[in-house]
């Protein structure tokens, strides 16, 4: 097994590389300090197992293993980083990362998600897994409290519409309209516009096209 290490921090990268020496006795490990290094290394040939931090110096992680993939598609890739919010989180996962471990985590949860990928498996560590499901359940809170029609005009003022061309659109009273947008605003707890489209989209009920 070929297991290659990312990362800008050569502390992390050097200790990671040593521990997982002892777990896999039998693998070639290499550190690299940015992505460059990597493409650099003529002799390592394709790599099984990527351990790779998102935030780093000439090109992000994510950049990184997109391109990648293009050539090599049967690498694995595992994310160690320090960035645990659902949206990052879930970002990373549909564009193909195997694994995501957050690097608060002990050593273990990496062997864990090397073991995993290299059977095929997708792994979530733990701190990861309880990021998305709280994420999940406060959208369910906020949906749940949401009525339809307030999901609609909540769509359309994201979508930069007025009130008045938001009754337009749904066929409404420019009053109901009103009072519709004065309730997200109440139950968002906001005050401005900008601030209901913001948090919308920090909470996954609008996506930016």
């Amino acid at each position: 097994m070929t297991i290659a290490i990312i990362d800008d921090h050569t502390v992390i990268g050097e200790s990671l590389k040593i521990i997982l020496s002892t777990y896999y006795t039998d693998a070639l490990i290499t550190y690299y300090l940015k992505t460059a290094d990597f493409l650099g290394d003529t002799g390592r040939g394709e790599v099984d197992v990527i351990i790779l931090d998102l935030l780093m110096p000439e090109q992000a992680g994510l950049d990184f293993m997109v391109e990648y993939r293009k050539e090599f598609d049967s690498s694995k890739f595992i994310i160690v980083s320090a960035l645990n919010d659902a949206n990052t989180i879930r970002y990373a996962l549909r564009l193909g990362a195997d694994a995501y471990v957050s690097k608060d985590e002990s050593l273990v949860e990496i062997k864990r998600a090397i073991d995993s990928v290299m059977l095929n498996s997708q792994y979530l560590s733990t701190n990861i897994r309880k990021s998305l499901v709280d994420h999940i359940l406060v959208d369910e809170k906020i949906v749940f409290h949401l009525t339809p029609r307030e999901r609609q005009v909540l769509n359309q003022v994201c979508n930069g519409f007025t009130i008045k061309e938001t009754a337009y659109h749904l066929k409404i009273s420019v009053h109901t309209a009103q009072e519709h947008y004065k309730n997200i605003m109440k139950k968002f707890k906001v005050n401005r516009t900008v601030d209901l489209i913001v948090f919308a989209i920090k909470h996954g009920l609008y996506y930016v096209n």
